[in-house]
C-alpha cells in the first residue's frame, strides 16, 4: 500500500468511527404530568449516572417534551417548572417597574435531588414522567 493510498484508509476509517458514535445516543419523547394536568412548562436534563457523557436537556411545553443526543446509559433525570411567587421593584425608585419573582414549582425529588432515573437507549423511545406535588 501507498501512503496516500493508507492516509486514505485512515480518514474513511475515522470517518466511520465518527458515524458509529451517533449510534450510540437516543431520542427521548414522552409527556409530563403533575397531579394529572399537562406541566405547562418547564425543563428537563438527562444528567449521566457516569459523569462521562454530556448532560442533555429539552423544554417542556403544554406537557410535551422530545430530547435528541441523550448519550445511551443510566441517567438521572431532572425536571424544573417556574411558579410566579410575587412581584418586585427592578431598581429601588418610586416610578420603578415591577419583575415577577420566580420560585420552583415542583418538589426537589424531582429536580435538585431528583429520584427520577432512565435506561436511554440508542434510537427513539417515550418515557412519560406522571410527577405529584404532594
Amino acid at each position: 500500500m501507498t501512503r496516500s493510498t493508507m492516509g486514505l484508509v485512515l480518514v474513511v476509517l475515522a470517518f466511520a468511527l465518527v458515524g458509529c458514535g451517533n449510534s450510540s445516543k437516543g431520542t427521548v419523547s414522552g409527556e409530563v404530568t403533575l397531579d394529572g394536568s399537562p406541566l405547562a412548562e418547564g425543563t428537563m436534563r438527562f444528567v449521566p449516572v457516569d459523569g462521562k457523557s454530556p448532560t442533555a436537556s429539552a423544554a417542556i411545553s403544554r406537557g410535551r417534551y422530545t430530547a435528541t443526543e441523550v448519550p445511551a446509559g443510566e441517567h438521572r433525570v431532572e425536571i424544573s417548572a417556574p411558579k410566579v411567587t410575587g412581584k418586585r421593584k427592578m431598581y429601588n425608585t418610586p416610578d420603578s417597574p415591577t419583575v415577577d419573582e420566580v420560585g420552583e414549582l415542583l418538589p426537589a425529588r424531582y429536580n435538585v435531588k431528583s429520584e427520577l432515573t432512565l435506561t436511554v437507549k440508542a434510537g427513539n423511545q417515550s418515557k412519560d414522567f406522571p410527577l405529584a406535588s404532594k
